[in-house]
């Protein structure tokens, strides 16, 4: 669902604003208002999809690692990139990426809060579990230069392969090994700063060894109902989380709620295709509904009623990209002069006027 709701956030927020104002485009500006239009890529995770996506975007006109390469191939390129999860602090190197904007923290003030809990609980040592990536590495690097600061011990760290997550005989053997350094560790923190699906072969481990540990979670997945969820969690040990300051996007629930009733958007209907909504809608009648999946009168898949697609909003990025595309729209407001009723300017600028 997560994104799904990421592409819906980001395409009701353009029709939301308007160049004219900072509140919902009013019908009389409608025939009159530039137009701001947009492309959806799927880069799937990986960073040479990204790569040709960004730039075929350019050329016409979430994962800090598929940002950074693109963005250090577009450092000549003059048009501002907004990023709504990249966390990367090499990404604050304006020398380097000049035009790399982005509405989420960097990871320097994550592994700073980190640090700082350690030191509030009097934990003399911890263990470091950090993945091979940039999200992973630069966060493991900066915790240890922390530590070392506090004067706190670090027991070991650990950076995961890059093919941790896969179904290998390697995969396998990293993970045997990755528990028996936590079986044998006196560490009375481990840290794991690494990708969702890393975790969650951890956590699993974990539980079934009953390590009873406690663990600090990184904002990758702190907030994970999969991880909330599984079962026996609780033999894993107890988890202290980090996340960004939540904040709810204006009108979203909203939005997402009427969607469910016969609406033709073919972003939502993609997902119904997966996750049908209930044709009983005597739920709206029924108070004591519970937003777990049920088979569908038809039996052939699970639905979920229209009133719960609500429940699954992932606040934390959703306003991140809601805040994205208010920069773009206010810096073409500006830009253009635009005020309650038109715009002074014509819509032919160059690149370098957008900043």
């Amino acid at each position: 669902m997560v994104y799904y709701e990421h592409t819906l956030v980001g395409t009701s927020s353009l029709e939301d604003f308007s160049l004219f104002t900072q509140k919902p485009i009013e019908p009389q500006h409608l025939d009159h208002s530039p137009v701001v239009r947009y492309d959806i890529y799927d880069t799937c995770g990986d960073v040479s999809l990204a790569i040709r996506a960004t730039l075929e975007l350019l050329r016409d006109q979430s994962d800090p690692q598929c940002c950074l390469l693109p963005a250090k191939d577009q450092s000549a390129l003059p048009e501002p990139k907004i990023s709504y999860a990249s966390t990367s602090e090499q990404l604050s190197k304006k020398l380097k990426f000049p035009t790399f904007l982005r509405t989420i923290s960097s990871d320097e003030h994550q592994t700073k809060a980190i640090a700082e809990l350690v030191r509030q609980f009097n934990w003399e040592s911890v263990a470091i579990v950090g993945s091979d990536d940039e999200y992973g590495k630069y966060g493991s690097d900066r915790l240890g230069y922390n530590f070392q600061n506090m004067n706190i011990c670090i027991e070991f760290t650990e950076i995961l392969p890059g093919y941790f997550s896969h179904n290998s005989s390697e995969a396998h053997k990293c993970l045997t090994d990755l528990l028996g350094k936590i079986i044998n560790s006196s560490a009375e923190a481990i840290i794991l700063f690494t990708k969702t699906s890393n975790v969650e072969l951890i956590m699993k481990a974990a539980i079934t060894h009953r390590l009873n540990r406690t663990w600090i979670a990184s904002d990758t997945w702190s907030t994970s109902s999969g991880i909330s969820a599984m079962q026996g969690i609780k033999l894993a040990g107890q988890v202290f989380g980090f996340i960004s300051k939540r904040n709810e996007v204006p009108g979203f629930k909203d939005y997402v709620i009427s969607m469910g009733n016969g609406s033709s958007n073919t972003i939502l209907q993609d997902y119904l295709n997966h996750h049908a909504i209930c044709s009983n809608q005597s739920e709206t009648e029924n108070s004591s509904i519970t937003c777990t999946p049920t088979d569908s009168q038809e039996g052939s898949k699970q639905c979920l009623p229209s009133s719960c697609l609500a429940n699954y909003i992932d606040q934390d990025e959703s306003y991140n990209i809601y805040l994205a595309v208010q920069v773009i729209v206010e810096g073409l407001r500006r830009l253009l002069k635009c005020d309650n009723q038109k715009c002074e300017r014509s819509a032919n600028f160059t690149a370098f006027e957008v900043q």
